[in-house]
């Protein structure tokens, strides 16, 4: 259900693209804290429920976390993994070289509405 609402609100976003704005990439970085359970709160005061984000560095392509929203600014410091690492080094690099993939077409398609 959550990737429906998040592909419908992709094609609005493309279609209303304003030229300098910076572009949304097609590959989720962040699961919204209503999208998935159990409750998993963070440490802020009062305590919420934690974002599930996922990686696309190169040592965590793909991997699911739960972080405080706030995290990213200074704020709370909750972090836990949600998944496994990619232990194969086929898989780990196949999804690398399709994030870059993504990415390349994102800023071929970003370079083409400039």
């Amino acid at each position: 259900m959550a990737s429906s609402s998040s592909s419908s609100s992709r094609s609005r976003y493309s279609a209303s693209r304003v030229p300098g704005a910076p572009v949304r990439s097609l590959i989720r970085y962040r699961q919204g804290p209503l999208d998935y359970e159990p409750y998993d709160p963070c440490e802020c005061r009062p305590p919420k429920k934690a974002a599930m984000w996922i990686s696309w560095s190169d040592e965590n392509p793909g991997r699911r976390y739960r972080s405080c929203y706030y995290s990213r600014r200074g704020g709370c410091k909750y972090f836990v993994w949600h998944d496994d690492p990619i232990d194969d080094p086929f898989l780990k690099q196949l999804v690398l070289d399709l994030r870059d993939q993504v990415w390349l077409l994102e800023r071929l398609n970003s370079n083409l509405h400039d």
